[in-house]
């Protein structure tokens, strides 16, 4: 098995649609090749390569949706396919869901790279290599993913819409005793992800991480890394940017929109053709995706719309539908937060005392009312004394509102990098946030003692 191109799937549609039941009926092609080198202790201890082609099927009949989905189905299959979907219906409850869209024109933007597709077993293993040498005496732990997908979309009102992506991860943990780091990276393109600079993030993590002291609980001056940032931001993403939580009224921003909530030093944007992320031009229903300001200098301007939540108000979806009708959900594929003034050594030379955030761990919302999150520190939590980090300390746990974290006196770095949003389970269709280094005031609220 391997990409079909867009007339493959066309012409499987065009079958399905021969056999068309109900009002309206639309069809998406998931193809997806999965990658993934997993390596502990320095040395590779599983290889998984696999792929896969689901087919989802959504009939609409009257006030009735349903939605099937089929694993690596056949051409000839396709009548027994569209009276399975279709049985579905008697079983189903009424749905609002307001129709399947139309033809639209997409944007071209940069989604894929054939090489990092075509990634073979030998240079993953050549990654592990060059990884475990910058390592040295360090053990490494982590995953090389390569790959890709084909994303086509067809409806019976003339949709028709067709991408395909490639994506590449690499995540690494250096360790030896007590002492961990973390560094990662993420792109379209492999060849992008520089292997031995974020080796040494991690060695330099770890290698400065031993010897830990605990200082205690207390609100402190913290500077995060861009890992623990996105953290936070992808949590905002469901609870304050997605017009679904909104309208249901359980999101931290309800009653917001227009108003100054957060810093003005923060602007984050929703951006499908922004290159250095994630890009691509259109959402899971087919909709043509567009740059949507969401906080502009702490002004709450925009939420993020999928065709359902949009008609429940009379707008035009935004292009963020994550899911397949009727259970979609609006959310961002490509958030983007804009710069500072400020590079991420001359925040950290202002700094008199505070703590350097590495990344977060089981981090969980706590209210969403009040964006309180909670979580622990891990892999390079330090000391800041008098402009430098100074010493390794034990691991704490937060717990604050991030409302409060953003709305406070921040400083936003120059430098940015993209966090991935992505897992090597379910369909394979990368996410991310385009993060800074931040620093803030955060409220740690008890000790760990490792």
């Amino acid at each position: 098995m391997t990409m079909k191109g867009k007339d493959f799937y066309y012409d499987f549609f065009k079958k399905i649609l021969n056999y068309q039941k109900g009002e309206e009926i639309f069809t998406a092609f998931l193809y997806e090749k999965n990658e993934i080198t997993r390596y502990s202790k320095s040395k590779i201890h599983q290889n998984t390569s696999y792929e896969n082609l689901e087919v989802a099927i959504s009939i609409k009949e009257k006030d009735y949706i349903v939605t099937r989905f089929f694993s690596n189905p056949q051409l000839d299959d396709a009548k027994s396919l569209v009276d399975r979907t279709y049985d579905m219906l008697k079983n189903t409850y009424p749905s609002d869901y307001p129709g399947y869209p139309e033809f639209s024109t997409y944007k071209e933007v940069f989604t894929f790279d054939e090489e990092t597709f075509n990634v073979s077993e030998k240079e993953r293993a050549l990654a592990v290599y060059r990884i475990s040498k910058v390592l040295g005496d360090f053990e490494g732990y982590g995953v090389i993913n390569t790959g890709g997908s084909e994303i086509a979309l067809f409806s019976s009102k003339g949709l028709s819409a067709y991408s395909k992506i490639s994506d590449a991860h690499v995540t690494i943990t250096a360790m030896k005793k007590d002492a961990t780091g973390w560094a990662e990276g993420h792109s379209r393109r492999f060849s992008q992800v520089d292997l031995e600079s974020i080796a040494e993030e991690a060695k330099f993590k770890a290698a400065n991480s031993f010897d830990k002291i605990q200082v205690e609980p207390g609100e402190y001056t913290v500077l995060l890394e861009p890992e623990a940032v996105a953290d936070i931001f992808t949590f905002a993403s469901y609870l304050g940017f997605s017009a679904k939580t909104y309208q249901e009224k359980r999101n931290f921003l309800f009653g917001k929109l227009g108003q100054k909530v957060f810093s003005d030093k923060l602007t984050v944007y929703e951006d499908p053709f922004f290159e250095d992320g994630f890009p691509f031009p259109f959402d899971f229903e087919g909709v043509p995706k567009e740059k949507i300001e969401i906080i502009s200098n702490g002004v709450f301007k925009n939420l993020l719309y999928d065709r359902k939540t949009a008609t429940l108000e009379n707008k035009k979806s935004t292009g963020n539908a994550a899911g397949f009708p009727p259970s979609t959900f609006p959310l961002p594929f490509n958030l983007v937060i804009s710069p500072g003034d400020k590079s991420k050594e001359e925040i950290l030379s202002e700094i008199d005392y505070g703590i350097y955030v590495s990344r977060f761990h089981y981090t969980n919302v706590v209210d969403v009312t009040s964006f309180s999150v909670t979580g622990m520190t891990r892999d390079g939590t330090f000391l800041i004394e008098k402009g430098k980090i100074t010493k390794a300390i034990k691991n704490l746990r937060f717990t604050d509102s991030f409302l409060r974290v953003l709305s406070s006196d921040i400083e936003i770095s120059k430098e940015r990098k993209l966090i991935a949003e992505s897992s090597p389970y379910g369909f394979r269709f990368s996410t991310g946030v385009y993060a800074p280094y931040i620093l803030c005031s955060l409220r740690f609220t008890s000790l760990t003692y490792f």
